[in-house]
């Protein structure tokens, strides 16, 4: 079976991308040829082509853009939209062309806000999967001629969603019943046979892009009235790039509260497990997660998480609940109360909370594997050529 795969970014620490090669990674399993194709010829399109693996590069953007906050952003909103429109419409007559020429059985959209895929799928009548991941419209982005006219898109689509929270957020419950769309948890890691142990070390962790959006503001101010009422308080590292114009906020912010040596930015990081794994604890702060992919990463490296009780974040919770009855990580609504939670794991040992690991790592290592995921989507491959 031959699937072409639409990015929406080459970024490779990104959840998406990394969700991306965790699948076809598994797919290789069912006789998967993967063809991919990127918006540009950086980041991960050059792992994909040491790899043999088939890649077309087209010039494409979203059809999802972010809010504008700066008069320089507004005078050239209608500019730059004219150019996206464009630059889209040829990449899809292009993929389209892809398409017939290799015979492309499924055309498979790794999220929800890049469409050249689905319009490509309609000129050449091939079965498209829209893969949900994102609540695009709750951090942020805004879809070019509004929510609904994605909306519109997906009854004539199948829907693969990452948690039942996003399926519910797009009003595909009947869609689900009749085998048109499926909630299938991203494959996170390969399963692993035993916890990894490492020595712990004093400090919190973020791992993610530097923005509002993943709750970052949130964590600094909770951060700030923890350091302020403990004598020695254990620093904060933040593992993540960010617009410039943000992440230099956070460093103006940092100076004026008298942070700066309490806080790290790191930057991109390649060591993202290692730093998990050494963390007293890692923070996941985002308001309106799809699914939250640092989450199941740091518990199978055997870190402690103080999570913010909301959406795909939530729903993970929930699932460690449901399965072993007790919970699996620390969970939060307000500021004060992660600042509480900050307070307490840095007064207790590390052993002190070894029972919430122990049962996080074993209900991400059953749920979340790139096994599991693999094999969930090509049942759904099969049920959609099957009624082709």
């Amino acid at each position: 079976m031959r699937v072409a795969y639409i990015l929406n970014a080459t970024v490779v620490n990104g959840g998406a991308t990394k969700a991306f090669v965790h699948l076809i990674d598994g797919l290789a399993a069912y006789g998967i040829e993967p063809h991919v194709v990127v918006p540009d010829a950086d980041g991960i399109s050059h792992q994909l082509q040491r790899r043999g693996i088939a890649t077309l590069c087209l010039t494409y953007r979203p059809c999802a853009y972010p809010r504008h906050y700066s008069w320089k952003e507004k005078l050239l909103f209608l500019p730059r939209l004219a150019a996206r429109l464009v630059a889209n419409r040829r990449a899809t007559r292009r993929l389209a062309d892809y398409i017939r020429a290799n015979q492309i059985d499924i055309v498979h959209s790794n999220t929800g806000v890049v469409r050249i895929g689905y319009d490509a799928a309609q000129l050449t009548h091939t079965p498209h999967i829209y893969h949900i991941r994102e609540y695009a419209d709750q951090v942020g982005y805004s879809y070019i001629f509004g929510q609904q006219a994605f909306r519109r898109q997906l009854p004539l689509s199948h829907s693969i969603c990452i948690t039942k929270a996003v399926l519910h957020y797009y009003h595909l419950e009947e869609q689900a019943k009749t085998g048109q769309a499926c909630v299938i948890y991203d494959g996170v890691f390969q399963a692993l046979p035993t916890m990894p142990t490492g020595q712990h070390k004093d400090y919190f962790l973020f791992a993610g892009r530097l923005q509002v959006e993943k709750g970052v503001d949130q964590l600094l101010e909770a951060y700030a009235a923890y350091a302020k009422a403990t004598p020695t308080p254990l620093p904060l590292k933040l593992a993540g790039t960010g617009k410039q114009d943000y992440t230099n906020k956070v460093k103006g912010w940092l100076a004026d509260n008298g942070l700066t040596q309490q806080v790290e930015l790191l930057g991109e990081r390649d060591d993202v497990a290692l730093l998990m794994r050494e963390a007293r604890a890692l923070v996941v702060s985002s308001a309106f997660e799809g699914f939250g992919f640092c989450m199941p990463e740091a518990m199978q490296q055997g870190c402690l998480v103080i999570a913010r009780n909301t959406s795909g974040t939530k729903e993970q919770l929930d699932n460690g609940l449901q399965l072993t009855g007790e919970e699996i990580a620390l969970r939060y609504e307000t500021t004060a109360q992660l600042t509480a939670l900050l307070t307490q794991v840095a007064a207790q040992p590390a052993s002190h909370y070894a029972s919430y690991t122990e049962r996080a790592f074993n209900v991400v290592n059953r749920l979340y594997t790139q096994e599991t995921c693999a094999q969930n989507v090509f049942k759904f491959y099969k049920s959609i050529v099957e009624k082709a």
